[in-house]
Formats: C-alpha cells, sequence, structure tokens
C-alpha cells in the first residue's frame, strides 16, 4: 500500500478496533484479515451463517478458511488471493459474488471489501462483509418478471427496463446525488474514483460524504455501508 493510496482515504475512516466493535454488534456476517490472510476477526453473525466459531478461525488463512469459488465452480480462494494482491498494488476491491465451501452447506455470498489503513503502509485490515444471496428468492422474482412479460398484451406498451442494480432505496434519507454516491461506496470506490465517475471533484465528493455520515448520524463510511445493508438501502442482486 503506497503512500499516495493511504493519502487518499477519507478522513471520516476510524481505527481498525473501532470498526471491529462495530462489526462485532452487527447481523451482517463479516471476518477480517491482516495483510498476509490471517483471519483476526470473525463475528457471531459469521459464526451462525458458517457454522464456525472465532476460536475455530482465528489466526487460519482465509482462504483455507471460505475455500470460496465463482459462479462456475472455480476456486476464487487461494494462496494468491486476488483481493490482497490488489490490495497491495493499490487497486480497489469491487463487491463480487462467491460460493463459500467452508460451511455446512455452500453458502452464495455478495462480498464487500473494505481496507482499513494502519498506522504503517505495511499494516492494514481487511474487513469482508458477507450478504447471504437469497437464491429461491431470485428465482422467483425472475419467474415473475418473465411470466409478467409473457401475459403482457401485445399492443401495450412496454415500461423501458430499469437496468443496474437498486442500491438506496427512496426511504433513506438522502438525496439522489447522495444515495449514488452512497452506491459507489457500497461498490468499493474510494473519494477519487467516485469523483471521476461522476465527473465531480474530489473536495464535491468529501463534502457529499460528510453530509451522508451526518444524515445518517455514523462515524465513518464502513459504519455507512454496514447501515446501508441493515436497512435494506443496499443491494447487489
Amino acid at each position: 500500500m503506497n503512500a499516495r493510496l493511504l493519502e487518499s482515504r477519507s478522513r471520516h475512516e476510524v481505527e481498525p478496533d473501532a470498526v471491529l466493535d462495530l462489526l462485532a454488534q452487527s447481523e451482517t456476517p463479516a471476518l477480517a484479515t491482516d495483510s498476509h490472510g490471517h483471519i483476526v476477526f470473525w463475528n457471531r453473525a459469521a459464526e451462525r451463517v458458517f457454522g464456525r466459531s472465532s476460536g475455530q478461525v482465528r489466526g487460519r488463512r482465509c482462504y483455507d478458511v471460505m475455500g470460496g469459488r465463482d459462479v462456475f465452480g472455480n476456486r476464487f480462494c487461494h494462496e494468491n488471493c486476488a483481493v490482497l494482491s490488489m490490495t497491495a498494488r493499490g487497486e480497489s476491491v469491487r463487491a463480487f459474488e462467491m460460493a463459500v465451501q467452508g460451511a455446512p452447506r455452500p453458502e452464495q455470498v455478495t462480498v464487500t471489501v473494505m481496507l482499513v489503513p494502519g498506522s504503517r503502509p505495511d499494516e492494514l485490515t481487511l474487513v469482508h462483509l458477507m450478504q447471504p444471496i437469497d437464491q429461491q428468492g431470485r428465482l422467483v422474482r425472475a419467474l415473475e418478471q418473465l411470466g409478467a412479460r409473457e401475459q403482457a398484451s401485445p399492443p401495450a406498451p412496454a415500461e423501458p427496463a430499469v437496468r443496474g442494480p437498486v442500491a438506496i432505496a427512496k426511504a433513506s434519507p438522502l438525496t439522489d446525488r447522495e444515495r449514488e454516491i452512497l452506491r459507489l461506496v457500497v461498490a468499493g470506490l474510494q473519494n477519487k474514483e467516485i469523483a471521476q465517475e461522476l465527473g465531480l471533484s474530489v473536495a464535491t465528493v468529501r463534502n457529499h460524504v460528510h453530509n451522508i455520515l451526518e444524515k445518517l448520524e455514523v462515524h465513518s463510511k464502513l459504519e455507512a455501508v454496514s447501515l446501508a445493508f441493515r436497512q435494506g438501502w443496499a443491494t447487489t442482486a
């Protein structure tokens, strides 16, 4: 992790211990690793979903515990972890889906990775928020949409399809621009990348992030992401 990347982190980021204290109470399964991929944190929600206690996994390599595979069944978690490699090169890791094999039964999850810098460039904590995917619900929704299209009367004009994830619910207290920025935060983008994505200045994005944190009454982007998942404002489905 280079110094320039560390300097680009939001001033709202909190210390690793504070982040882990927050996630310990979260209903979203979460784990955290050090820069070498060893698990240093495993919350109770992860214990319930994956059937392993914190004592059974702490200190072990993340890939040994999770055994994640991609949607095609190929091994995703391994000793040359793509997440660690990308982080070491200063690249952002966007949310992704994988099937966790290291559980009583394979569990499909969406993983959002958040980096918490340490006091030195080589010290960091990688937090993995794992949102279980409702495969049956996803299939039902797809079938319902298919049936609705088949039953539609041909002369009736079709409404334009809404493309992309519906990331932030309208019930949230944020403006349209703030919801858009929070959606990109959930996807793992940093302020500079959000500015490039939306054609804004970094200072403007920083001000929007500050307003988001104030409106949601949280102290960091990580807390905002966790709250968005808990309230159902964020989804990658």
